[in-house]
Formats: structure tokens, sequence, C-alpha cells
């Protein structure tokens, strides 16, 4: 079963960079509607092989699009369910002026930050249209950050806060 996972990833990581609607079966990229709001990261099994590199390395990682283009995020050693309102208080006291900025634009969604000169992650986005194999979710959010030369060395598996 795991191996079928990490099959699936792949194949839905190259399908997010390769396709030319929006839609497929299994999902595809997100509107900025529904990527707006609170979610929550979520464990994938054998993350240790699959990600490469882990440039975000607590478990537990919580993130906050706005409409504004705003992108939060915090992260933590222990688990919390956090909601949308606590979170939306959380990322309140943070400075705006020093908060990364977020876009879709086409197949990715790029971040920078004004805290850090030519700094930019772009990663490929995948909304899952219907629950697979009991491991993905109808509604999750696959993230997938490559190393600037075309390979994955990141996944990030979301689900959204309600």
């Amino acid at each position: 079963m795991k191996h079928v996972f990490l099959i699936l990833m792949a194949l839905l990581s190259l399908s997010v960079f390769g396709q030319t609607s929006n839609e497929s079966e299994a999902g595809g990229l997100p509107a900025l509607e529904e990527l707006i709001g609170f979610w929550k990261l979520v464990e994938i099994p054998n993350q240790e092989k699959l990600n490469t590199v882990d440039p975000w390395p607590l478990k537990y990682q919580w993130f906050g699009f706005y409409e504004n283009g705003k992108v939060y995020s915090m992260m933590s050693s222990t688990d919390y369910d956090y909601t949308s309102k606590e979170l939306s208080e959380i990322f309140k006291l943070l400075p705006i002026e020093k908060t990364p900025n977020f876009k879709l634009n086409g197949q990715f969604l790029e971040i920078d930050n004004p805290e850090i000169d030519n700094y930019r992650e772009l990663w490929g986005v995948n909304l899952f249209a219907k629950d697979i194999n009991g491991l993905l979710k109808k509604g999750n959010l696959v993230m997938t950050l490559d190393d600037g030369y075309g390979n994955v060395i990141y996944y990030r598996l979301l689900k959204k806060i309600k």
C-alpha cells in the first residue's frame, strides 16, 4: 500500500506540472477561493523517504492563505486541533509587512518573502476531487516543491480546517 502511495504521489505531482486544464477525475488546480483559508499538515506514510529535503522539520504545521495575498504559517513539536478562529487570532499577531506573499500563477503557487532578498518558493499544487485509496481525502491539497531543476524534493499534504 505504501508503494502505491509513493507512485500515486509521483504521478500526481507530474500531472500537476503537465496539466493543461484545471480538472481531472482525481483533482486539479485549486481555484483561489478554494485555497483561501486555514490548513493543517497531514503526515504522509514514508515521509522521510519521500522528502529528500525537509526545510520545515517540525512535525506539526498550520497555514493560512488570505484574500490579501498573504500566507502565514507556524510549526510546533506538539499537535493541537486549532480552529479557523484560533488560527486567525494567532496570525493577526504577526506583522503584515514581514509576512510572505503568495499568488497562484498558472499551475504553480509562488511564495515570496519581503524579509529575504530574492526569496521565492515555487510549488506545484493539486486539490483532490475525490478520496483515493483511503489515504488521500477529497479536499486535501498536495504541494510539491522542486529543487529548481524539475526534481520534486518535498511533498506537503494539507487538509482544510473548517
